[in-house]
């Protein structure tokens, strides 16, 4: 018996959205309700990944604010996050070598917290108690308009036990990088960005945050910075995942027209995982989108959840700094 690919799809979607209650199995790998999706997009991404290739490798525009975004930063500010460099915290010398151990993540917490200060954003820490303890670290830049909403920037910054360089240091430090842009520029809307705290141990960290939240409609979106570090293919493409979310679509939209706009060398291939702090803010019907290299598509980093997960020649800088600029030209798009 055939099902129709609308019911197909329809099935696609709900498991992978509400399937993963029991976050003993995280790991993206397990999640095949992710990969049958990514399946039924392949014909039409490889087809616009073909148009990609053909043509001649573009020039990315910068200006004034997007120039910050180079890749010796992001180089540089990952390898203090992942345990390459030491750095200082407060009267404290350290190396962040992991971030699962308690003192591994309070020290990350308190590195970022550091950063976020120096470009002049408002740094707290939010502590959550119950079975799984943390704390997540929030910047954050107010607008005084009356009418201004809040847009969440965010990623997790713990890791596996490893150096956890790309999951999730890529997405940590990319986020970091897009707050220097935005930091001496003004907006209409409010920025904040988080950095969450146990997502490894199942989103616990977003779950707090979402929780605490006391008006839900102030909340313009979340855009949620995933692994953005390995390409192997060179081929430029990465996640958008929406799970085709009609209130998220607007995000999507705002990173597709970014890419068109800046003439970026990347191909979205479309996903859907609730794999990740997305979900948290998702389950309380708040538009969301996580960004991600193309981890259902055949071309995830070989050293995801792994010792190996460190900053190396895997690690491929323009491909991150082109995914970046793609993320903050939708940003600020959004917030005026």
């Amino acid at each position: 018996m055939k099902i129709s690919t609308a019911l197909a799809l329809s099935t696609i979607l709900s498991s992978s959205l509400y399937a993963h209650s029991d976050h003993s199995s995280h790991t993206w790998l397990g999640d095949k309700a992710a990969y049958e999706y990514n399946k039924t997009k392949t014909k039409s991404f490889s087809k616009n990944l073909i148009k990609k290739s053909n043509k001649s490798a573009p020039q990315v525009v910068a200006d004034q604010y997007i120039s910050e975004i180079d890749e010796a930063y992001l180089k540089h500010k990952l390898e203090n996050l992942s345990g390459v460099n030491e750095v200082n915290i407060g009267s404290r010398v350290v190396k962040i070598a992991e971030r699962k151990s308690a003192q591994g993540r309070l020290n990350a917490r308190e590195y970022l917290a550091v950063e976020y200060r120096d470009l002049g954003y408002k740094v707290s820490f939010s502590d959550f108690g119950g079975f799984s303890k943390g704390s997540n670290m929030v910047a954050e830049k107010i607008s005084n308009h009356p009418d201004a909403k809040i847009l969440v920037l965010s990623s997790h910054y713990d890791s596996v036990g490893n150096a956890g360089a790309n999951d999730n240091g890529t997405g940590t430090i990319s986020a970091l990088a897009v707050a220097k842009a935005l930091s001496s520029q003004q907006f209409k809307h409010s920025i904040v960005i988080i950095a969450f705290d146990k997502e490894e141990s199942g989103l616990v960290g977003s779950k707090a945050y979402v929780k605490s939240i006391k008006d839900k409609s102030k909340i313009m979106g979340n855009i949620n910075f995933e692994m953005m570090g390995t390409n192997s293919r060179n081929d430029g493409a990465f996640h958008i995942i929406d799970c085709d979310r009609a209130d998220s679509s607007f995000l999507t939209k705002a990173i597709d027209d970014t890419i068109a706009g800046y003439n970026l060398p990347l191909a979205v291939n479309p996903g859907c995982t609730n794999r990740s702090d997305h979900a948290s803010f998702w389950k309380q019907n708040i538009p969301a989108v996580v960004i991600s290299e193309n981890f259902f598509g055949g071309d995830s980093d070989k050293c995801y959840h792994k010792s190996c997960d460190v900053v190396d020649a895997r690690l491929n800088f323009t491909y991150m700094r082109h995914i970046t600029y793609s993320i903050y030209g939708a940003i600020v798009k959004l917030l005026q």
